[in-house]
């Protein structure tokens, strides 16, 4: 069986938490859409700018995961094991991270000014600084919303033509090495035995015959 065989290429080791992953997806993505428009609420420090950030980047944020996730489960039914692969989920896990540092860092205007939990925490002084780590972390969330979305079509695409049978690239056979050491080396062993049977069998009629000739000589 070769590396490309789609019956070798058709699997992914699976877990119940990449199984369930995409579904968690989908209720982390609420709740930080609820903490990116309201999360300074739990400081009492919602303002006028609440409903803005609430609808101009809370629900793209949640808009972004959602396809992302129904991408990444679509990909995952296509597999025995039903599994998420682990670059999805490691990317997830960094957007949720850095997310969740760009609702801290985000101010609102309220009436003692513009004050978000970072300031609540450290002071009002030190706003401008909580200006300079949102903006970083805003443009990072939004990225990283985005790279999901990618990742998710790029999964669905690689399947597609590992269902297909056609050949890996260089860089799906490096993730695959990555994610089962021994599957690229296995069907290389399997290769070589298969040919090792072809060529002892092709070898096998030869000496008989030349010993049959040898008989008939007189």
């Amino acid at each position: 069986m070769s590396a490309s065989d789609p019956a070798s290429a058709h699997h992914r080791p699976g877990s119940a938490l990449s199984g369930a992953f995409p579904v968690i997806m989908i209720a982390v993505a609420a709740a930080l859409a609820l903490w990116v428009g309201f999360g300074r609420g739990v400081a009492g420090l919602l303002g006028s700018l609440t409903p803005v950030y609430a609808a101009a980047i809370g629900l793209p944020i949640l808009l972004l995961h959602v396809i992302a996730a129904a991408l990444f489960r679509r990909d995952a039914l296509s597999y025995p094991s039903h599994a998420m692969s682990r670059r999805g989920m490691l990317t997830a896990v960094a957007s949720w991270v850095i997310t969740l540092c760009f609702g801290f860092f985000l101010p609102d205007s309220t009436a003692h000014g513009m004050q978000s939990l970072f300031t609540h925490a450290v002071g009002a002084e030190y706003v401008e600084l909580s200006y300079g780590f949102v903006n970083i972390f805003g443009v990072l969330s939004v990225a990283l919303a985005v790279a999901l979305v990618l990742l998710a079509l790029t999964d669905l695409r690689v399947t597609a033509r590992r269902l297909r049978g056609e050949p890996l690239t260089e860089d799906e056979r490096l993730d695959r090495l990555e994610a089962h050491p021994r599957g690229l080396d296995a069907a290389s062993d399997a290769d070589a035995d298969a040919d090792a049977d072809a060529d002892a069998a092709g070898a096998g009629p030869a000496p008989a015959s030349a010993s049959s000739s040898s008989r008939e000589r007189p």
